[in-house]
């Protein structure tokens, strides 16, 4: 149940913005533009990423003086001068209609090539589509690499979803029909547009990755569209994203709707959307909500998550796909199943797996993804057949090697590329590694039953306080050191490595346990610990509902207490070679605060570690690698020290004034709540206060956003999600001073009802401010939505 409450100032009267003179008669009623690739920086679906993406504007290098393609003027980049050929991104607008539902209009812009329009000379298109704004949110970002593929002759479309920028419409979920159905027709227009050939590829990280999968295998998937890339994406929406993995809730399963609460909240920019966009902003906001209504209502794979998931489904993929990540991404699983099914489908694919975060970034090494993107369009775009000597393997995979743990995403990597294919997974030679009574793990399977049973603590996890990294230097979120929360785990370790490891696909689990509780999570841990200073650094993980035992994630099953079951948990996907002399660590845990949400109860697991009954022993297996001759010639194809292409992004977007600069922190502090102990994870992304130039037109971008998680000790139902978002837009210009200022709160609870059935409550809050006359602000619109969902299964 939910309830709503509303408040609203006058109302004005919806004005249509001008057209573009430059748009044939025929198309006269389109407005705005782009398509990205979300490469060098990212947008991210991580919260609180996408509209920090101007706070980074200073780390953005300049370039050479004299324009060419050189060495940056500090000596850290190499950047092609494009202002000569592709100008300021061109105002375009498509109209959109869904079946029941009047015609909106979707704002857009694109960066076109002027000498070959001039010239009269037809290009492809590229197109993003997602809900992160394109002006004040993206196009500092865009403008590093989308005037690059304009350079060479690409038109680059970026569109701001319904109800989100300067768009018409509302946006009540991800993926929704509706949003897949105006994504077929914008591309459709696209294809029809002065300046095309015909010829589209969508793509995207994140948000628009996923959209881009699931445009591909639609029926209707337009005949324009021939070819995706798609960064950090997912294909199985109940698993391997941001809400439940194998049925245990993630702590992004607040934080995510409450960032998204808070960026939907933002207005149309006056600049594009016109008079009417006030009118705009107040139909947003009348009709917000808060979208954990529907992903804590869905808590096992139901229609909800299948429907819009391609796992399983890839043989209705009908476009060539590039498929990337990173490992320190929350979206690596897909990409080697991607490549393997596709193919098995005959659908030409390629992949990468890199040391990324969610940015295709950072840590190093970095890929040079300009140019190997625009080989890609090439081919499926305008039919130029690839030079053999420049293409990458079908999957293209990183190996890690041992490393001490670091928070700091800002160091490369040490490891190697190495050469995978889609038949990658008939290559693996499992290697097992039993779990002993001694607390060991070895190749040799114990002959006597064992058990063990964890601690009836919680465990505050706090060395990893996020599930994927935003993959961005300075950003310092990458899990540290496991051995604290490892010693309060269930853990065995293998004796020091002889010799090298190297592994490559899914690790797993097979674990023989029994629980004292009908509802469970365990969280497992793959680490290596350091002969030197014995820190335990994570190599994979996953999170596992106990309940999803048989391996069916629509039917959850109470568990037994006390009896024993077993149960296969593959973790997430590594390339990695553990180094001589390291040991090599699995760890378990029935809780992992914050990144998995507690169990309604603290559990207690026991693990039988030999054999028991007609139950397997409990063991790991790892994907070990042979090394392939295909490998010899990555370092000539990636060379680790190759400078990589860009495009100096203040040509496009510069920074006219910094008011406040841009920082992110984590800290994890002590409360006492009625004199209980507890732990307060604050997390502050400050994106500063700036002002920006060219088509922003002066505009000053001031955003905060908090993102906190609280729990008392061994009391589960203590967990709660807070956020709060800030932000405030405004602009001085020759019709008067445009000010705006949003405020959003969210927080989730547990609460149980006089039966002791345990419910979700949240209540989020939304305050927004227009300046008047006198430059004061006065209230706008606000709104409070609150509901309550049943805990079910988690």
């Amino acid at each position: 149940m939910a309830r709503v409450t509303s408040r609203s100032g006058k109302s004005h009267p919806r004005d249509k913005s001008p057209l573009d003179p430059r748009e044939p008669a025929a198309l006269l009623e389109r407005r705005r533009f782009l398509g990205v690739l979300a490469l060098l920086a990212g947008a991210g679906m991580a919260p609180g990423l996408a509209l920090r993406a101007l706070g980074r504007d200073e780390r953005i290098q300049e370039r050479k003086p004299n324009g060419s393609l050189g060495a940056a003027s500090s000596g850290q980049a190499s950047c092609l001068y494009t202002k000569d050929k592709v100008p300021d991104p061109q105002e375009i607008a498509f109209t959109v209609q869904y079946p029941g539902k009047d015609p909106v209009r979707l704002a857009g812009h694109f960066w076109y090539n002027r000498e070959a329009a001039d010239a009269g000379r037809k290009c492809p298109a590229i197109v993003e589509l997602n809900p992160y704004r394109r002006r004040d949110g993206m196009m500092a970002e865009d403008s590093a690499y989308y005037p690059y593929f304009a350079y060479y002759e690409y038109l680059c479309f970026r569109v701001d979803l319904q109800g989100s920028g300067d768009s018409e419409g509302l946006l009540t979920d991800e993926y929704t029909q509706e949003e897949l159905a105006y994504c077929v027709q914008v591309i459709e227009q696209i294809a029809r547009h002065a300046l095309c050939d015909g010829n589209v590829g969508m793509t995207g990280a994140s948000w628009s990755a996923i959209n881009s999968l699931m445009v591909s295998a639609r029926d209707d998937c337009p005949e324009a569209l021939k070819a995706i890339v798609a960064f950090c994406g997912t294909d199985d929406r109940y698993s391997d994203d941001v809400h439940y993995m194998n049925g245990a809730m993630m702590q992004d399963n607040f934080g995510w709707p409450s960032s998204m609460w808070g960026w939907l909240s933002l207005p149309p920019d006056p600049v594009t959307a016109g008079d009417g966009w006030k009118e705009l902003w107040r139909e947003r906001i009348r009709k917000a909500d808060y979208w954990f209504k529907w992903w804590g209502a869905h808590q096992t794979r139901d229609s909800y998550w299948s429907d819009t998931s391609l796992l399983g489904r890839y043989d209705r993929v009908k476009v060539p796909v590039f498929i990337a990540s990173g490992y320190a991404d929350g979206y690596k699983n897909p990409v080697p199943r991607a490549v393997r099914d596709l193919a098995a489908a005959r659908i030409p694919a390629q992949g990468a797996l890199g040391p990324w975060g969610h940015s295709t970034n950072d840590p190093g090494p970095h890929f040079d993804w300009l140019p190997l993107a625009t080989l890609w369009w090439d081919r499926w775009l305008k039919g130029k057949e690839p030079d053999p000597d420049r293409e990458l393997p079908q999957l293209t995979v990183w190996l890690g090697e041992s490393k001490e743990p670091d928070k700091s995403c800002c160091k490369k990597e040490r490891g190697r590329w190495v050469a995978e294919d889609s038949g990658w997974a008939a290559r693996v030679q499992e290697k097992i590694l039993y779990l002993r009574p001694d607390k060991s793990l070895s190749g040799t399977p114990p002959k006597k039953a064992g058990r063990r049973a964890s601690p009836a603590r919680l465990l505050q996890a706090t060395t990893m306080l996020e599930t994927s990294s935003y993959g961005s230097c300075g950003n310092d979120d990458l899990p540290g050191d496991q051995e604290k929360p490892d010693r309060q785990s269930l853990h065995f370790d293998t004796a020091p490595l002889a010799e090298n490891l190297d592994c490559f696909g899914y690790p797993e689990a097979s674990l023989t346990l029994s629980c004292d509780k009908p509802l469970a999570s365990i969280a497992v841990r793959l680490c290596e610990v350091s002969p030197w200073t014995e820190a335990s650094h994570l190599v994979s993980y996953r999170f596992f509902n106990l309940c999803y035992r048989s391996g069916d994630m629509s039917d959850p099953q109470p568990i037994e207490p006390d009896t024993p079951f077993n149960v296969r948990i593959p973790l997430n996907v590594i390339g990695h070679t553990f180094k001589r002399g390291r040991k090599i660590r699995l760890s378990l845990s029935p809780s992992f605060f914050p990144t998995m949400w507690q169990s309604q109860e603290v559990a207690v697991l026991t693990l039988h570690t030999g054999p028991l009954e007609s139950l397997a022993a409990s063991s790991l297996s790892l994907p070990r690698r042979a090394p392939r001759a295909e490998d010899k010639g990555m370092r000539e194809l990636l060379p680790p020290h190759r400078e990589a292409a860009c495009v100096n992004a203040k040509d496009y977007v510069p920074t006219l004034s910094k008011g406040r600069p841009a920082s992110n922190s984590r800290k994890v502090e002590p409360i006492l709540v009625q004199g209980k102990r507890g732990v307060f994870v604050r997390k502050v992304f400050d994106s500063g206060r700036y002002q920006y130039g060219g088509p922003l037109q002066g505009l000053w971008v001031d955003e905060v956003a908090e993102e906190n998680y609280q729990i008392l000790e061994d009391d589960p139902l203590s967990q709660e999600g807070l956020s709060s978002f800030k932000a405030t837009l405004e602009r001085e210009g020759a019709g008067g001073a445009w000010r705006v200022r949003c405020e959003t709160t969210a927080r989730m609870w547990t609460e149980k009802d006089q039966t002791g059935a345990c419910h979700f409550k949240y209540r989020a809050t939304l305050q927004t401010f227009l300046a008047n006359d006198q430059g004061a602000f006065e209230p706008f619109e606000e709104k409070t939505v609150e509901g309550l969902v049943p805990r079910s299964w988690v």
